[in-house]
């Protein structure tokens, strides 16, 4: 039943999501998804993600998402290529330093508490010019429509849709954790005039002057 209405309500956009993202990455990276959910993106991607050889890391807090994330990985055969753990980022801590060449949030970056505590854990596991990515919905003008209904959303649907996120706080943040946004890609228009934004971003002292 929660897989089911995982399906129904955002597999639209975990689809656009993987499709960019997944197409995006070179072949042979080590990539970390922070919030992997119920793998749904195994079903369409699973052939691209065997071709370009990518090794992920998938964290996720559900237990349900995780074993029908684990069936899909069994069913078309990813076990060498797809291992995912019951765990937040919060605590999570890769084989070593410098492990990823991206740390990839797909709609999971509203959900955390502390987004600045998060950042600063996750840019010490970059290779170096290793990439933070971030799929999310973002506003550009304050809602308190959306910033009372939004949080209230998973007592209706299961589903945590996190809070609001305002395209000039995220950029405050990215400044404030010297993340230099390199690409940010509108991918759709969302109700209430939210966009579907694509955000890839790089540690400055990486960045090539």
């Amino acid at each position: 039943m929660i897989n089911n209405l995982y399906n129904l309500i955002i597999s639209d956009i975990t689809r656009l999501c993987y499709k960019s993202c997944l197409n995006y990455f070179p072949p042979d990276s080590v990539i970390l998804d922070v919030g992997i959910g119920n793998g749904i993106m195994l079903k369409k991607n699973h052939s691209l993600i065997k071709v370009k050889n990518l090794r992920i890391t998938g964290l996720d807090i559900n237990r349900h998402y995780l074993e029908h994330c684990r069936k899909l990985i069994r069913v078309f055969g990813l076990e060498s290529q797809v291992d995912v753990r019951h765990q937040s980022v919060t605590t999570y801590d890769p084989p070593r330093q410098a492990y990823y060449d991206y740390i990839f949030f797909g709609m999971s970056f509203m959900l955390l508490d502390d987004q600045k505590a998060v950042l600063e854990r996750a840019k010490k596991w970059l290779k170096p010019q290793g990439e933070v990515i971030f799929f999310q919905t973002m506003f550009k003008n304050r809602s308190k429509v959306m910033e009372f209904i939004k949080p209230r959303l998973k007592f209706l649907t299961t589903v945590d849709f996190g809070r609001v996120t305002y395209e000039s706080d995220f950029y405050a943040l990215l400044d404030q954790e010297n993340l230099s946004p390199c690409k940010d890609m509108l991918l759709k228009k969302n109700v209430f005039k939210g966009e579907c934004r694509m955000i890839i971003t790089q540690p400055e002292h990486y960045i090539q002057h």
